[in-house]
């Protein structure tokens, strides 16, 4: 039986949640962006630059914890932004960062010195912003951030949707922050991989992507036609920030704005659900390629339109009750896996080759929020309790295994702290 949210000490939580991003912040000044800066890296010793969407599942948890930390962390973020509106994925902040950044050769050529990458990842922004904002209520903090998440969001609509119908591509399985994915397997040319082919794949893909994708260009990745993808859980919060972003608006007194973002997220999610939905199988799927071929791999991405407010109730229920509570698939003793059990691919106790079945905490903050929101109550409450369970016994970690509640892989992990926005 496990623990009911009511049953945690919150505060206990919220203590070791802070203690544990405080331990984590790297400072210092970048002479670069004459900048200084303090970010909570995701891992220390293992992940210590900045990325995106660790940045943001940190500010979610800081917006309960310390405000004017969770600020910082956002505007550290937003710092390295282009004038067009793009964020890179990582950022490499410090003296060494533009030597890192050209190591990785994630970024493009001759803009190494701006030391952020040139790929994306989850567009968890204006979630991010509104929660700092709902707990500071600062309208000034609003007021600076809004034009530029605005326009984060006005580049991912004009830059990474190829077909014109709302829906963004990936360019990479870096982008969807899911790296090791089975899901994109097929579409790297790999069958079975080890953890040393998929590294290889990935950073071959890097590679054309620099040399023979324009420097990152997306129009010529589309034309190239070697890795493009439709991920559903990268659409889904997107479509959810767009939401936030109308709120955000609304709040900052812009209702035209905000009507404006209402309707690009409508029409995402109606795309979503036109494109990707798999009426047979009672799933969403990716799409692959100029002629969207569909990646039919159940895995929690698969699950993630559920989030949204425009999914038809009906389609939630079945993607809940045909594939979440099943216990061959993402009802395991922890959900929710990364992966299906019922898929030949799924490793619940793998280590080295990441998202094939273990449990990240801030694929089910996202999952308890949508399934509250359509009244899926007594599911989000057990996905909670059992993840709260699991971060109290074994601390905050990259990953859990779905099987066993234990933590896995990288330690004092920043993005697990977001279970303390989880606590009803």
């Amino acid at each position: 039986m496990s623990q009911n949210s009511s049953d945690i000490d919150s505060s206990t939580l919220e203590e070791r949640a802070l203690e544990r991003l405080r331990g984590n912040v790297r400072s210092g000044y970048d002479r670069f962006y004459k900048r200084h800066y303090a970010y909570s890296a995701p891992s220390p010793g293992r992940y210590i630059w900045q990325w995106f969407w660790d940045a943001c599942f940190h500010a979610v948890a800081l917006s309960r914890l310390d405000t004017e930390m969770a600020k910082k962390e956002l505007r550290d973020l937003i710092a390295p932004q282009r004038k067009d509106g793009f964020i890179g994925h990582i950022t490499y902040w410090g003296w060494s960062g533009a030597v890192m950044s050209a190591v990785f050769m994630q970024g493009r050529l001759g803009e190494w010195r701006r030391r952020h990458s040139a790929m994306i990842q989850p567009p968890l922004l204006a979630q991010a912003i509104e929660a700092v904002h709902a707990h500071s209520g600062d309208q000034s903090f609003l007021t600076e951030m809004l034009p530029k998440a605005q326009a984060y969001y006005d580049w991912l609509a004009r830059e990474r949707d190829a077909a014109g119908d709302g829906l963004i591509s990936i360019i990479s399985p870096w982008e969807s922050g899911l790296d090791n994915s089975p899901a994109f397997d097929e579409p790297l040319g790999l069958s079975n991989p080890s953890r040393m082919k998929v590294l290889l794949a990935l950073r071959k893909l890097d590679w054309f992507n620099m040399l023979r994708g324009g420097n990152f260009d997306f129009r010529t990745i589309v034309r190239r036609d070697r890795f493009v993808v439709i991920e559903p859980m990268v659409n889904a919060i997107y479509a959810d920030g767009l939401r936030s972003l109308a709120r955000l608006h609304l709040a900052a007194g812009d209702e035209t704005a905000s009507l404006a973002a209402d309707a690009r997220a409508a029409r995402v999610e109606a795309s979503l659900n036109e494109h990707c939905w798999d009426q047979e199988r009672g799933q969403y799927v990716y799409l692959w390629g100029k002629d969207r071929r569909p990646i039919t791999l159940l895995t929690a991405p698969s699950l993630f339109p559920v989030i949204l407010q425009d999914t038809p109730r009906e389609r939630v229920a079945t993607v809940v009750e045909r594939h979440l509570v099943n216990k061959n698939e993402f009802w395991t003793h922890l959900p929710v896996p990364s992966v299906a059990a019922s898929e030949p691919t799924f490793d619940p106790e793998g280590e080295s080759l990441i998202w094939r079945g273990p449990v990240c905490m801030n694929l089910n903050w996202f999952l308890a929020r949508g399934l509250r929101h359509h009244g899926f109550n007594a599911e989000a409450d057990h996905i909670v309790s059992r993840s709260l369970e699991s971060v109290n016994k074994n601390g905050f970690r990259e990953f859990y295994s779905p099987n066993l509640g234990r933590g896995m892989r990288g330690t004092q992990f920043g993005w697990a702290t977001v279970v303390v926005d989880m606590v009803r």
